[in-house]
């Protein structure tokens, strides 16, 4: 009985620091403008979407030519995920906040501008380099994957931006 009670305690305990160190996370979240967020939004969901419809080759032609090779489904689906998280990373906090604070607590780069632009960056050349034979596929990728790296530059400049601000108002 006071091994349960002792294991219980502990439970409770882990409990408590769990939800303080997810609170004390979510506080050093670095929030960007609410037009970027919106457009990082859009981006992973489209991303995921065009991820899904390549896989299973919705939107394409049935052309031996065109046919994706194993290593482009398999990037497919990685990048298909990749999207999820971006989504998820720039959904309003009350629409996302308890996945958002998992996700910020294990990947805690994603939570900083800094770590998010360069995820950005890595997302958007993979999808830039995962070039199929269709036409359409391709342009799909490139349109995503640029604008994704156009988004991790406009992360780094607000982070330096405030940054440079910061330390001018502190002076």
């Amino acid at each position: 009985n006071t091994v349960a009670s002792a294991a219980g305690r502990a439970a409770v305990a882990t409990a408590h620091a769990t939800a303080r160190g997810v609170v004390s996370i979510s506080t050093y979240v670095q929030h960007n403008p609410a037009a970027v967020k919106l457009l990082c939004c859009l981006i992973g969901l489209c991303l995921s979407v065009a991820s899904v419809l390549s896989i299973f080759n919705v939107i394409g032609s049935d052309d031996e030519d065109e046919k994706w090779t194993m290593a482009d489904t398999l990037q497919s689906f990685y990048v298909f995920f990749f999207g999820l998280l971006i989504f998820v990373c720039d959904l309003p906090a009350a629409w996302g906040k308890r996945a958002q604070d998992q996700i910020f607590h294990y990947f805690y780069f994603l939570a900083t501008q800094f770590g998010r632009a360069f995820f950005y960056f890595y997302v958007g050349s993979i999808s830039l380099a995962l070039l199929p034979e269709s036409d359409f596929w391709k342009f799909t990728y490139i349109v995503l994957g640029g604008t994704l790296c156009l988004l991790g530059l406009i992360l780094l400049f607000l982070r330096f931006c405030r940054h440079g601000e910061e330390q001018r108002a502190m002076s």
